[in-house]
C-alpha cells in the first residue's frame, strides 16, 4: 500500500502594529479547537515565541503526539523599515504531512487544509508535492525575472501568481492585484475544470489537481492548460 507526503504552507503579511503575542494567541485557539488531525489539541504548544536580537524573525514548533505530523511558523520582525511589499516579509506557517493513504491525502487537501487556512487567517497559501513547484520555477527562471524586472511583479507573492500548485488559496486582495478580477469570477472560470474550487474566508480555494501520483510534466501539463483559463502568462 502506498503512502504519500505533502507539504502545506500559509503566508500572511506582518503589520508593524500587530503584537506577535496576540497574533499567535488567536491561531494557537483556533488550531486547538479544530476537529482534525492537523489540530493541535493534545500537542506539545510552547509559549508564544520571542525574537532574538539581530533575527529578523520570531520561530516555534509544535510537537504533535503523530510523528508523522510536524509544524513550524515563523513570525517577522513588525519594524515598518524592515516589512516590504513583498513575499520574503511575510509571516510562515508551514505543515509537513507524511505516512497518508490516498484517501486520507485527497481528504486532507478537500477539507482539512481549508480549515487550518482559515484558523491561520493567511492571504496566500499553497499545497507543494515533492519538488514540482522548485523544478517548475527553475524551468521558467528567464520568464519570472522578466516579469521582476519589467513589471515590478512578485512572482507568486503579493501581487502575481505564476505557479498554480496542486492546491491555492488566494484571498480578496491578491484575486485583485494578481487576477484582476475577483473570486468569483475565479470559480465561474474553474468550475468543471478542476477537482475543487469554492469560496473561503473572503477568497478562494482551489485544488487544482489531488492525485498524489501526479507526475512534473502532468503538473506542468495542467498549468499550461488552466494558466489561460484565467488570463496568466
Amino acid at each position: 500500500m502506498s503512502s504519500y507526503r505533502i507539504d502545506l504552507w500559509i503566508y500572511q503579511h506582518p503589520e508593524p502594529s500587530e503584537s506577535i503575542e496576540e497574533l499567535y494567541a488567536g491561531i494557537t485557539r483556533r488550531m486547538i479547537a479544530l476537529d482534525s488531525p492537523l489540530s493541535w489539541k493534545g500537542a506539545l504548544v510552547p509559549a508564544a515565541p520571542v525574537r532574538k536580537k539581530g533575527d529578523l524573525a520570531a520561530c516555534y514548533s509544535v510537537k504533535y503526539s503523530d510523528t508523522a505530523l510536524s509544524h513550524r511558523g515563523a513570525f517577522r520582525i513588525r519594524d515598518a523599515r524592515y516589512i516590504d511589499d513583498d513575499k520574503t516579509s511575510d509571516d510562515t506557517f508551514s505543515f509537513e504531512i507524511q505516512k497518508l493513504s490516498l484517501e486520507q491525502y485527497q481528504n486532507l487537501l478537500r477539507y482539512r487544509f481549508p480549515e487550518v487556512i482559515d484558523a491561520v487567517r493567511g492571504y496566500r497559501a499553497a499545497a507543494y508535492l515533492g519538488y514540482h513547484s522548485s523544478k517548475y520555477s527553475q524551468r521558467h527562471q528567464s520568464q519570472r525575472r522578466k516579469l521582476i524586472e519589467q513589471a515590478n511583479a512578485d512572482p507568486d507573492g503579493r501581487n502575481n501568481i505564476f505557479t498554480l500548485d496542486v492546491v491555492q488559496y488566494w484571498d480578496a486582495e491578491l484575486c485583485q492585484r494578481a487576477l484582476g478580477y475577483g473570486r468569483d469570477e475565479v470559480i465561474s472560470r474553474l468550475t468543471g475544470k478542476v477537482p475543487l474550487v469554492r469560496p473561503l474566508m473572503d477568497g478562494v480555494y482551489v485544488v487544482f489537481n489531488d492525485n498524489p501520483d501526479l507526475t512534473f510534466e502532468e503538473f506542468c501539463a495542467y498549468n499550461d492548460r488552466l494558466k489561460p483559463v484565467l488570463g496568466l502568462v
